[in-house]
């Protein structure tokens, strides 16, 4: 025999092993089937006796109870498939399902570059814009418990509302002092202290003016309406609210003024957000300014209830008081110290329309703007003496930046121009636009690159708190476009006098 290796054929698959490995495949391929019809069948049925049972109840028609479906289930005998298999079924399984899932490359946005051109012309601006006013909108000062929908006094702080009051006020101007308001907010929000107060100094009367400059931009401690200020507006009202709390008088280093302007921005506050921990502290600020008030009607330092009066002081308590009215404040007294408010001022009035200081008629500009405007604040806007002091502001004074030879060590042209931009504002429109033309200019070209102002004129007499000072006073200046709606249309039934009323926007048209 042949040493050779003998080639001997590999022994062909028997038909009956082949024949049960198709059959193997075939009972996996029925078992995958059944298991992925059933579910489908039995939402498809369960769809089909919703839809029924719904037409039967529209249309309100009896429906014959429906037949019931009888299913026969026969027990699939399945043998085990050999592991090599299954582990082959898998893997084509998952290659398939890989092939199926689309892959989409997350589009890129250009983020379009908008920039906006800064207005020169303010005269043509604000010359352009004229305004009416729904005189019953413009004087509601109703309480209201809503902490949505704002009394009308602040309505035009937010929203549509805020641009169409800038638009109409400051013309294309606006977008200038808007940019420098936001400049002068994030300034404050940077320098806020963790404990949400302001300044190194004069703690109370720096965080209710800081407060203030917030509230009159229509910032809350909501986050959804607030995105970017809300935190600075909750830390500042958390800090005024404890101080209040903790008062029985007016703190002695402010002099009065601190506890006004405190106040007055817990009554904004309040008023705007109706936030319960907010109203003890209000209404005790303003417990202490009724009580500290003279019988007169006016105020002096520390509230002192001497012969002494001190219209610089009082005009933050007054303030005060209509901000807490408006807000809802239940403080007894509170509405006949408005009104020896009212009567107060109108007797410091001289002839020549100046209020005063601390003796009638001895006041600077910035006490004739107090003046007028405690009284446009009190309805008073037509009374002889609040347009006698508009008018005098009009013919008399002009803002200038920095001026030394009239600006003393101890004075701050930003406080008084705090008080007569507000007056203008309420006295006209014509009157407004003369002043507004010159002053908001002024105050856009002098802010810091970071957003706050510096102290103009004489420069030896700036404490730690001016950068604080100057910053929320004139941002306050900056936001009359919206702050308040204008009562330079108060009808007579609110407005009175018993003097010689007459029209002063007409009148400034036809002298200047």
């Amino acid at each position: 025999m042949s040493d050779q290796p003998i080639n001997t054929p590999a022994p062909e698959t028997p038909p009956d092993v082949q024949l049960e490995h198709e059959q193997i495949l075939e009972d996996y391929r029925r078992r995958q089937m059944v298991e992925h019809l059933t579910g489908p069948m039995i939402s498809l049925l369960l769809h089909v006796l919703v839809i029924v049972a719904c037409a039967v109840l529209l249309v309100g028609k009896e429906v014959r109870e429906a037949s019931a479906f009888e299913f026969n289930t026969r027990e699939l005998e399945v043998k085990p498939l050999d592991p090599e298999i299954l582990e082959e079924l898998d893997t084509l399984q998952d290659e398939m399902v890989d092939d199926m899932v689309p892959t989409v490359e997350k589009p890129v946005v250009q983020a379009e570059s908008v920039s906006v051109e800064a207005t020169k012309d303010f005269a043509e601006a604000v010359a352009a814009s004229e305004m009416d006013f729904d005189v019953n909108a413009m004087l509601d000062v109703k309480v209201t418990r809503s902490p949505i929908k704002l009394p009308g006094m602040w309505s035009n702080r937010t929203g549509d509302n805020r641009e169409k009051a800038r638009r109409e006020f400051a013309g294309r101007g606006g977008d200038a002092t808007e940019r420098a308001v936001l400049k002068a907010l994030r300034w404050l929000k940077e320098h806020q202290s963790p404990d949400g107060s302001w300044s190194p100094v004069h703690k109370d009367a720096m965080t209710g003016l800081g407060l203030l400059a917030f509230l009159a931009h229509g910032e809350t401690p909501d986050p959804a309406s607030s995105p970017e200020f809300a935190m600075t507006v909750q830390k500042a009202c958390q800090w005024l609210a404890n101080y209040m709390l903790a008062r029985n008088a007016p703190e002695g280093g402010g002099r009065g003024y601190s506890h006004g302007m405190a106040t007055y921005a817990l009554c904004e506050a309040y008023g705007m957000t109706k936030l319960p921990f907010l109203k003890p502290a209000m209404e005790n600020g303003l417990s202490i300014i009724i009580n500290g008030q003279q019988p007169g009607g006016g105020y002096d330092y520390n509230f002192a209830k001497g012969e002494r009066w001190d219209l610089s002081v009082s005009a933050w308590q007054f303030q005060a008081m209509k901000a807490g009215y408006v807000a809802g404040a239940n403080v007894p007294g509170l509405e006949e110290a408005i009104e020896k408010a009212v009567k107060f001022v109108r007797d410091t009035t001289y002839a020549n329309g100046r209020f005063g200081y601390s003796s009638p008629g001895s006041g600077s500009w910035g006490m004739c703007g107090a003046g007028a405007l405690t009284l446009q604040l009190m309805g008073e806007g037509k009374s002889v003496e609040a347009q006698a002091g508009v008018r005098s502001l009009a013919e008399g004074y002009t803002p200038v930046w920095d001026d030394e030879a009239t600006y003393a060590s101890s004075s701050h042209p930003s406080y008084a121009w705090y008080y007569v931009t507000q007056a203008m504002f309420h006295g006209g429109k014509s009157v407004f636009s003369e002043w507004n033309k010159v002053f908001a200019p002024m105050l856009v070209r002098n802010q810091k690159p970071d957003g706050h102002w510096e102290c103009p004129g004489a420069k030896n007499d700036i404490g730690p708190m001016d950068p604080y000072y100057a910053t929320t006073l004139n941002c306050l200046s900056l936001q009359v476009y919206y702050r308040y709606l204008p009562t330079y249309k108060t009808p007579t039934a609110v407005a009175s006098s018993d003097g010689d009323v007459f029209d002063l926007d007409g009148a400034i048209d036809k002298g200047l």
